[in-house]
């Protein structure tokens, strides 16, 4: 499956804690703090859009600390190859 990125918004200083609670859930590639726009980006390449849907819902979002998920589907590489290839 393709990569989806989640762009995790959170509680001041609440981005260790919920990168290491995002990180036990199955499906899980990486949950990693970040500084910047974002507190926290986690990576998944094992779901399903509808999966990442209700993992958001389930998973992320009742979270301590969590404000905001901005889910980023990837593209497959079809669309972005040059059509001469």
């Amino acid at each position: 499956m393709k990569p989806t990125f989640l762009l995790v918004t959170c509680d001041v200083k609440k981005n260790k804690d919920v990168a290491k609670q995002i990180q036990k859930n199955q499906g899980v590639k990486e949950a990693l703090p970040v500084f910047g726009t974002y507190d926290c980006i986690v990576k998944t390449d094992d779901m399903a859009e509808n999966e990442i849907k209700e993992f958001v819902l389930s998973s992320i979002r009742p979270l301590d600390g969590v404000s905001t998920v901005l889910p980023l589907y990837t593209t497959p590489p079809k669309i972005w190859q040059n059509s001469d290839e």
